[in-house]
């Protein structure tokens, strides 16, 4: 009996516009205003948590809070934005075919094609079939959208994993895109912390021993109205502005807290599916949707030896594109090599999370 592959990553895409919006676009009283209601903020340290069991993982993201309040932007200095008549299918079709070019596939050898739009060209569906016209694949290549929020890579990864080790495909394209920043009025502190862009992973199989190892996934509904986008006070289909905002405050302050502790059960689980604990992990991948992020999850998860790339400042957060933007960054720059294992982590709205853990290479 023929044993599954191992299946990983072949290669990664980026996309990014060309125009760079920095903090000076925001005029000066809206900047002082921001100031003003810091203090009043979901993502306030100094307001009282009134959560049980402030433990020491609750502690590190009040840390981590308290670093950034003193700036009103939050630690963004600069965020790529869309021209004018660009949609994210257009975004996601560049950073596919960078992808499809590093792994050296051609479009008509993909079987599987995820997406993810944070910014859809329209409701209601999927750009999966307008980047898969774009790109000119085969017209027997599944194609859908994955619907995980900031989450929505490692939910695709999964998915595209479990295909290709079946069989049922050869190579998976997974896509994801930024956007937020479009729906969000320039008047709310909010609109400064993201950024556009896209990234596209192509997987496969790669040789024993390397690819995917190990993997964790949790969700929690009752944080389900922590970070929406919808219309306040309705419904997104009412015909009023659509933004992004805190359905419930407090329980956006509990998804906050509870980041550290819930990651590092999913990235403990993970890493003992792959039979490797934390001094294993070479480089860490995760979802930096905040400056400081990355530091503390990777201090508080005990990833001493692992490298990372931090990119905030000069992207803002790029949503489910996060992670793929890290690895394709680090791999350039020879931060990531052959046979590393690396650690992923990353959570969206609704809410869900996980970790993965690879062994890097072909």
């Amino acid at each position: 009996m023929s044993r599954a592959p191992s299946a990983g990553v072949l290669g990664i895409g980026v996309f990014l516009p060309e125009e760079v919006r920095t903090n000076d676009w925001w005029p000066e009283p809206v900047v002082e205003r921001w100031r003003a209601q810091a203090r009043e903020s979901f993502l306030s340290s100094a307001r009282e948590p009134e959560l049980p069991d402030l433990g020491p993982g609750a502690q590190a993201i009040l840390a981590g809070m308290a670093s950034v309040e003193a700036d009103p932007f939050r630690g963004v200095r600069e965020r790529r934005v869309m021209p004018p008549g660009m949609v994210a299918s257009d975004m996601e079709a560049a950073a596919a075919r960078q992808a499809l070019a590093a792994a050296g596939v051609s479009p008509g050898e993909v079987d599987l094609l995820l997406s993810h739009s944070q910014l859809p060209d329209y409701l209601g569906q999927p750009t999966a079939a307008r980047v898969h016209h774009l790109l000119g694949l085969s017209p027997r290549c599944f194609s859908f959208g994955v619907d995980a929020s900031s989450n929505a890579f490692l939910s695709q990864l999964s998915v595209a994993e479990q295909l290709v080790r079946s069989g049922r495909a050869r190579h998976a394209l997974l896509v994801q895109s930024s956007g937020w920043q479009h729906i969000v009025p320039r008047e709310l502190p909010q609109s400064a912390w993201f950024g556009d862009a896209a990234t596209a992973v192509v997987v496969g199989p790669v040789r024993d021993g390397l690819g995917l190892l190990g993997q964790a996934h949790g969700t929690d509904g009752s944080l389900f109205d922590a970070l929406v986008v919808g219309t306040p006070g309705g419904r997104w289909y009412d015909g009023k502005p659509v933004t992004l905002y805190p359905a419930e405050p407090r329980q956006t302050r509990e998804m906050l807290i509870g980041i550290a502790d819930r990651g590092k059960w999913a990235l403990d689980a993970a890493l003992a599916e792959a039979a490797l604990g934390p001094e294993d992990v070479r480089f860490y991948a995760c979802h930096q949707s905040t400056a400081w992020f990355r530091a503390v999850t990777q201090a508080f998860f005990g990833l001493t030896s692992a490298a990372s790339y931090d990119f905030f400042p000069r992207t803002g957060s790029l949503s489910a594109s996060n992670i793929p933007f890290a690895l394709a960054m680090a791999e350039r720059e020879g931060r990531l090599q052959e046979g590393d294992v690396v650690a992923t982590h990353a959570g969206g709205s609704g809410i869900c999370w996980s970790s993965a853990v690879l062994r890097w290479g072909r």
